[in-house]
């Protein structure tokens, strides 16, 4: 395999790029949907209309039911799946159907977290900077609330400080590099 020239290396990046984007988009529409976000907000209407076009072809098949968007996370596992065939394509390098459905499901799993982790982040530095919240910063709260749930149920708040985000931080951390971490190990025994 020839190492790709720098229009190639080019073409490579805008590819990830908008397939990040792209899945990105789909994974906070399912975190949306999950979490009851309330569906006025300027951000909950822009990504619907952004994913809509994508989902509804998916949807035919997983219709909507409940809050659990599975056409979000099936048209992201899918665009993952075209990007991995379209990365072997263009290094040439031949993925096997395995490989490439392993690939897709764990690196959707994989962003599903990170976002969450980002989501828990950012809300807990809001609740330091601006307590109380406001409209603006309540899509955070909106987001992370039933995800924190658990970990507060778990861990109440100590002399008012609230460490269930810490609790999240780490399970999620530990979960994707247990978990994820070993089926993406096995994923690059299937190539190497």
């Amino acid at each position: 395999m020839d190492a790709l020239s720098p229009i190639g290396q080019g073409g490579l990046f805008l590819l990830q790029f908008v397939t990040g984007m792209i899945v990105f988009a789909l994974m906070l529409r399912f975190l949306l949907r999950a979490t009851h976000v309330d569906w006025r907000h300027p951000i909950v209407g822009f990504i619907a209309k952004v994913t809509n076009p994508l989902c509804a072809p998916v949807n035919t098949v997983l219709p909507l039911k409940g809050r659990w968007d599975w056409s979000a996370v099936m048209t992201a596992i899918l665009i993952q799946m075209v990007f991995a065939f379209a990365i072997g394509f263009l290094t040439g390098r031949d993925f096997s159907a395995p490989f490439i459905v392993l690939y897709a499901t764990t690196e959707i799993a994989n962003q599903l977290l990170d976002m969450m982790f980002w989501l828990i982040v950012i809300q807990a530095v809001l609740s330091w900077v601006a307590p109380g919240g406001n409209s603006n910063t309540a899509i955070f709260d909106q987001l992370t609330d039933p995800i924190l749930a658990p970990f507060r149920n778990l861990i109440p708040p100590m002399g008012g400080m609230d460490l269930s985000p810490i609790a999240a931080i780490v399970a999620i951390k530990l979960v994707q590099i247990v978990i994820l971490g070993s089926i993406t190990q096995a994923v690059q025994t299937m190539i190497g």
